[in-house]
């Protein structure tokens, strides 16, 4: 199923895609620094890193570096409707 350009949703389409991606990224930022956080705490309790947890935490900030663009693309449309 191919993604259907920007020019061809509609302004409320577009509004939920804004939101949506915003939804995301706030999650994926918040669910990094809670997994961040329990690496420093179990980090500070038994000066051992765990490496996976640490390894997941660095993939969920690649989410919203990747999805920034797509968003700004949805602004930038936005903004030209007016």
């Amino acid at each position: 199923m191919a993604k259907p350009k920007l020019t061809e949703l509609s302004r409320e389409d577009l509004m939920k895609k804004a939101k949506g991606l915003k939804t995301m990224m706030s999650i994926s930022i918040g669910l990094a620094i809670a997994l961040a956080f329990a690496v420093i705490q179990g980090y500070l309790k038994t000066r051992e890193l765990d490496w996976a947890i640490l390894t997941i935490a660095i993939c969920t900030l690649a989410l919203p570096v990747t999805s920034y663009s797509e968003l700004k693309a949805v602004r930038e449309e936005l903004l030209a409707r007016g």
